[in-house]
């Protein structure tokens, strides 16, 4: 039995098998399946007897099903047909579009309160915004010092007040994000994204009044706003660039707003254009 099922799972692809597997696509090309099952029989019925019909059609089924199960799709090319034809809202029904996520209202003006707490200033120069000195010290201070006690992820939930016990951890490739209560309550492109706001939360709990009492949702927003200014990357010291990306999976591809570093590939923020 073993054997066998190491030969079968040679025939696996997998792309778009596994964790790799396209919602969307199998339940499309299930109901095609489907469709061309019924149509087969119903044809072989008219001309043939009945029984015939039934089990010709039934095994079309079956060899679609398996088709399916280990190739991730029945009709090729399904993966690109639904990036180009499938709307945002219907892939994010599967949490595969853009728009995936949780949403929470907020009335917290991450930029305003990052100003109040003295993290953010106007630039000396245009009408952006910085860092300020002091915070920028600090920050890079907290990185140091975390990175030379190699801290684990759950200090972060330390300082946002989340019991990690209750905690789920969820990767895709280089970012990862928590969730606590099915409830995503963080994500990080990157592990130099995470030191960036581990080394932040610190400095902000120190600066920010009632810090453990905001909300997860407004620590994160306040971070997520923070990281967008970083200027040296926590991983390997390299300067930080803005640019745009696209960003593809198996089922839909999008643009994206990103702040990498360039010297190791880190990506530090990432976000849809408005």
């Amino acid at each position: 039995m073993g054997e066998t099922g190491g030969v079968l799972t040679r025939f696996k692809n997998p792309e778009y098998t596994g964790e790799n597997r396209c919602l969307p696509c199998t339940i499309v090309n299930g109901l095609i399946a489907a469709v061309v099952s019924v149509a087969v029989g119903a044809a072989l019925s008219t001309s043939s007897s009945v029984t015939t019909g039934t089990a010709i059609g039934g095994g079309v089924f079956l060899v679609s099903v398996a088709a399916i199960y280990f190739r991730g799709y029945l009709v090729p090319g399904t993966p690109e047909l639904t990036k180009r034809y499938f709307p945002p809202w219907l892939l994010s029904l599967f949490g595969k579009g853009p728009a995936a996520g949780t949403t929470y209202d907020s009335d917290l003006d991450p930029e305003v309160a990052l100003q109040e707490v003295g993290a953010l200033e106007p630039c000396p120069e245009g009408d952006d915004l910085c860092l300020t000195e002091t915070f920028r010290a600090d920050w890079n201070d907290e990185i140091d010092r975390i990175k030379a006690e190699d801290v684990s992820r759950e200090r972060l939930l330390d300082l946002l007040d989340i019991d990690e016990g209750t905690v789920e951890f969820e990767e895709f490739g280089d970012a990862f994000q928590a969730s606590v209560n099915e409830r995503v309550v963080g994500k990080w492109e990157s592990e130099a994204a995470f030191l960036a706001d581990l080394g932040a939360a610190n400095v902000l709990a120190d600066r920010y009044r009632n810090w453990e009492q905001l909300p997860v949702y407004e620590q994160s927003q306040l971070l997520n706003g923070i990281r967008l200014f970083i200027d040296t990357c926590p991983e390997c010291g390299g300067i930080p660039e803005f640019g745009t990306d696209t960003v593809e999976s198996c089922c839909s591809t999008h643009q994206v707003a990103a702040v990498s570093c360039t010297d190791c590939d880190a990506r530090l923020f990432e976000s849809q254009p408005i």
